[in-house]
């Protein structure tokens, strides 16, 4: 049992020296570096670029293509979910979305279910190509559109189902 106990203590102390040399060791070389900082390597170079114009030419050509004026993109109806309230207000979400586009009072908005509410939100919430396919959905598919227990609320109150 001595044996064990000797080779423990022999190992910590010396765990504990060399600890104390390494810290004495690096703390001297801490205070030689800051010491003698004349001996800083610096890189010069033999020519300085110039400053040169702007090239034009330089440029990378314009990409070809349909610029987005002249392009159209085509919506589908598919992969939509159509739902109306009991008041008879029509939404529309994609499948697995979390935003709902809707028709209220004459205006289009986007809205995000809260609690069985939907609440509305900032039209920069989503991607305008997002925007454009539940605005598609909403006002040209003619799809069967489902019952739901949805409450709509806006800005000017509530217009929740009766009942």
């Amino acid at each position: 049992m001595k044996g064990i106990t000797v080779n423990f203590m022999m190992v910590a102390s010396f765990a504990a020296i060399f600890s104390v040399l390494m810290m004495a060791g690096s703390m001297l070389y801490a205070i030689f570096a800051a010491l003698d900082n004349g001996t800083d390597i610096t890189v010069t170079a033999e020519k300085v670029p110039e400053d040169t114009e702007f090239d034009p030419n330089a440029l990378p050509a314009p990409t070809a293509g349909i610029t987005g004026k002249n392009g159209t993109i085509v919506y589908n109806c598919k992969d939509m979910i159509y739902q109306t309230t009991d008041s008879g207000i029509k939404f529309v979400r994609e499948l697995g979305g979390v935003y709902n586009a809707a028709i209220i009072n004459g205006q289009f908005g986007l809205y995000k279910l809260d609690y069985g509410h939907l609440q509305p939100v900032e039209n920069n919430a989503l991607a305008p190509e997002s925007i454009h396919k539940l605005r598609y959905g909403l006002e040209d598919c003619k799809e069967y559109y489902i019952r739901s227990g949805v409450q709509m609320l806006t800005g000017t109150g509530s217009s929740a189902p009766p009942g």
